[in-house]
Order: C-alpha cells, then structure tokens, then sequence
C-alpha cells in the first residue's frame, strides 16, 4: 500500500481513538479538551481530503462516485461536528450526539478504506500519490493551524 493511504489510516485511527475516549468521557472540561483535539485532528484530515485527493479520484470513471460519496459524508460529519460544537459539553444530549457522530465516522472510514483506497490505487500511479501526499500533507499542516 502506498504511504499516502498508510498515512491516511494513521489519522483515521487518531481520530477513532479520541473518538473512544469522548464516548466514555464525563467531566464537562474533559469533553471540552478531547472535542478540540478531535477538531484538530478530523477538519484538517477532512479538508485537506477535499482538496488534494478527491478530486482527481471524480476525474476518473472508475472512481467518480465513491468520490462523490466520500464529499456528501465529509459535509454531513461536518454538519454535525458543528453541532456538537455550540452545543454544551454537559448537556445531556451531547453524549447521545457524540455516538451517532462516531457511528458516521466509523462508517466513512470503513468506506474509504476498502472502496476509495481501492479505486485510489487502479486509477493513480505511484507519482501521483507521491504529489497527493505532499499536496495532502501541506494543506492538513495549514489548516491545523487555524483550528481553536
């Protein structure tokens, strides 16, 4: 596998494990920091995906709508990562809000790894990652940055 995908999977468990650690987490200052290490961790991964890997995979036939789906999952997870985000780390429905979060991530990742790697490593030679790996990795670093 190539080391782009490699690094892929490397965030994804990163985020699986924090995700974890919010689902059995209780303390309201204890979500607070886990939540703004998940932020860290899942928008600069999502993005920097947007950016650098799916397009060139929507070019492609063979690859075009896994691609796609990969978008509308990166908007929904963003859409509720945004929610959990007002809402008050204490609040009852948080946790409940958390879990269904980790199910869509789980299910993303799950999907990624097995179809998008797949059209990934038919449709790109071993240059085209390497440039994706770059691209991918500059544009995570930046928006890490902005992350509070």
């Amino acid at each position: 596998m190539h080391e782009f995908l490699e690094e892929l999977k490397k965030d994804h468990q990163e985020v699986k494990d924090i995700l974890e650690k919010l689902k059995s987490s209780g303390g309201e200052k204890s979500r607070e920091k886990l939540f703004l290490e998940l932020k860290k961790e899942i928008q600069p991964h999502m993005k920097a995906e947007e950016k650098a890997f799916y397009p060139i995979l929507t070019k492609e036939k063979e690859s075009k709508e896994n691609a796609l789906e990969g978008f509308e999952e990166h908007h929904v997870t963003e859409m509720v990562l945004k929610e959990l985000d007002k809402m008050g780390k204490a609040e009852e429905r948080w946790l409940a809000k958390m879990k269904v979060f980790a199910e869509l991530v789980d299910h993303h990742v799950e999907e990624e790894e097995s179809k998008i790697f797949k059209d990934a490593q038919s449709v790109l030679d071993d240059e085209q990652m390497d440039e994706i790996l770059e691209e991918f990795n500059e544009q995570k670093e930046q928006l890490k940055k902005k992350i509070k």
